[in-house]
């Protein structure tokens, strides 16, 4: 019964603490928004990334009337153009024989569809090579060239190696006349006439003959295409930041323990420069995790860490890199083994860096609230910000002002943090542990009254 009475006391108390709308802590100004309606970007600073929570789940834009703003939260990296094929429907209007074995095709695009950067020949054959000119016309009757002597080709028979495809200068021109001087090839046949002479039963002379025969070019299709240019995303760019640090020698385990403090900046690595010429040391980057009672060590990453400098050979590696975190504290470990300690002058933490895109309206102004742990991770739509992206549309800068510290309610007992204590759950576990030993106790009595 009173096992049943302190397990009911605990789910209370973690019911009490649920706090549906933790208090943010800090808010900053967004300077930028103009008139007009744009594409902002805001850069996240080192004073969010050291009050916001881990996954940024409580950053919250909100405009002049308190309103919340979708934002899509992004890590910061260099644009890139590609471009990429948009099919433009055509079909084939005509074909004619031209010259002793060549052949003239007229082919149209539809009335919707897009202007042809270029076209591709569709065709089941392999083995071949032919050269192709093409005209352009608005009306069918004036053609302009557009390619001379474009080559396709298919050399199956020796790689997979071919191409079908053929680029066209910008034009506006509905409909393509592709004209082949020579629309078949001389190919083998595959097939060997072997012819012997005999004279008493002895060979006297052999001819070989390989049989040859001529095979057009047939087109199935012909495939029109325009070239859509897409700007993206390339590859995370990745910033320094800063770390204090302090070094600490560990005689017994015969390492340089490094204590870091950072600002909770997103890490993925750190560098560790030493004034050390010549060595080869085994360095892991260790944090701290706490479950309950138990606190226990865990290895981010480990690495080799060497310099080698001897008549102008130049060698180094200092990076230890590991999934990316967001801590305040780390230790690097390097052992030593029976060297001498590693003569340390820096070291540097470096990962990415993040920011929000949001559109910004006309004549709105914008904060940025962060600084509750607590908070529930938001649901947005930004659909509409990843198709500008996608069309190419750039973003502009836009600054963070000073740091503003909010105005917090009157501080109430986090039962919470009281039930997920040490000293709670010690007390629960020896409260508990009295119960059951009392328990045996009553037992143990009614056991020796029997007797």
């Amino acid at each position: 019964m009173i096992a049943k009475f302190v397990l009911l006391f605990c789910l209370v108390l973690t019911a009490a603490a649920a706090d549906p709308t933790p208090p943010q802590r800090f808010s900053r100004s967004v300077a930028g928004a103009g008139p007009d309606q744009a594409l902002l970007a805001v850069k996240l600073d080192s004073a969010v990334y050291a009050a916001s929570a881990a996954d940024f789940r409580d950053l919250r834009l909100i405009d002049q009337d308190g309103v919340e703003t979708p934002y899509l939260l992004q890590k910061i990296a260099e644009q890139k153009t590609v471009v990429r094929r948009v099919p433009s429907t055509g079909k084939i209007a005509s074909l004619n024989r031209s010259g002793e074995n060549g052949i003239e095709l007229v082919a149209t695009l539809d009335k919707t569809a897009a202007n042809a950067d270029g076209l591709t020949i569709v065709t089941a054959q392999r083995d071949y090579e032919y050269l192709l000119q093409i005209f352009g016309s608005a009306d069918g009757k004036t053609w302009q060239p557009l390619a001379d002597n474009a080559r396709i080709f298919d050399y199956s028979r020796y790689a997979r190696i071919g191409n079908n495809a053929i680029e066209l200068p910008a034009n506006a021109y509905r409909q393509f006349k592709i004209v082949v001087a020579q629309a078949s090839q001389t190919q083998s046949s595959g097939l060997t006439e072997l012819t012997r002479t005999l004279q008493n039963g002895t060979e006297q002379q052999r001819s070989e003959s390989v049989a040859l025969r001529s095979e057009p070019l047939h087109i199935d299709r012909i495939e029109f295409w325009q070239n859509v240019t897409d700007t993206v995303a390339d590859e995370a760019q990745r910033f320094d930041y800063p770390v204090a640090f302090k070094i600490v020698q560990d005689a017994e385990l015969k390492a340089s323990l490094i204590e870091i403090d950072s600002k909770r900046q997103p890490l993925t690595g750190f560098s560790v420069q030493s004034y050390t010429p010549n060595f080869s040391r085994r360095a892991e980057v260790q944090v701290s995790d706490s479950q309950g009672l138990e606190s226990r060590t865990r290895t981010l990453g480990q690495a080799d860490l060497q310099a080698l400098h001897f008549q102008g050979f130049d060698r180094d590696q200092t990076e230890i890199e590991f999934a990316e975190q967001r801590r305040e504290h780390y230790r690097i470990v390097i052992y030593n083994d029976d060297n001498p300690p590693l003569h340390i002058n820096t070291v540097t933490g470096s990962g990415p860096g993040y920011r929000l895109l949001f559109l910004a309206q006309a004549g709105r102004s914008y904060q940025l609230l962060y600084g509750a742990d607590k908070a529930e991770a938001p649901r947005y739509d930004v659909a509409p910000i990843q198709e500008l992206l996608r069309r190419g549309y750039r973003s502009s800068d836009a600054e963070l002002g000073e740091e503003v510290a909010l105005a917090q309610p009157e501080p109430e007992f986090d039962w919470a943090e009281l039930v997920n204590s040490r000293w709670f759950l010690g007390l629960a576990i020896a409260a508990v542990a009295l119960v059951l030993a009392w328990s045996l106790f009553k037992i143990g009595k009614r056991i020796g009254d029997f007797d």
